[in-house]
């Protein structure tokens, strides 16, 4: 996994990164400490790992509620990184497609603009 975007470090804070704006600091830092509770791990990582397992995560935590938060963390992506053609809903999709297809496309487009000194998107 060569390529930038598949970087966990950059995974990892660029989903921060959205979560933060949209929850602020500290809604973040509760949500992260509750979703590292229900998963036994940091759960940037496990999103890493498995994104489908962060999103049931979050689905235990919220319920039916998730679904809309899904949906502005999903919209916050796509609006973020003017991505074009993408629904929210083609996006949650990806979260809960565990397949290397889906994560490398759902890693692309949220690590896009977080591209480390010196190197291109490929």
């Amino acid at each position: 996994m060569a390529e930038p975007f598949m970087r966990p470090e950059l995974v990892k804070r660029a989903l921060r990164d959205v979560i933060r704006s949209i929850l602020g600091e500290g809604g973040s830092r509760i949500l992260e400490l509750h979703l590292e509770r229900m998963l036994g791990r940091d759960p940037y990582d496990a999103f890493y790992e498995n994104p489908k397992l962060f999103c049931d995560g979050l689905r235990s935590l919220f319920g039916v509620g998730c679904r809309g938060l899904l949906r502005v963390i999903a919209s916050t992506i796509i609006e973020r990184h003017e991505v074009q053609g993408m629904t929210p809903e083609n996006l949650i999709n990806l979260l809960d497609d565990n397949s290397l297809r889906s994560r490398k496309l759902l890693f692309k487009i949220l690590c896009s603009g977080y591209w480390p000194e010196g190197e291109s998107e490929g």
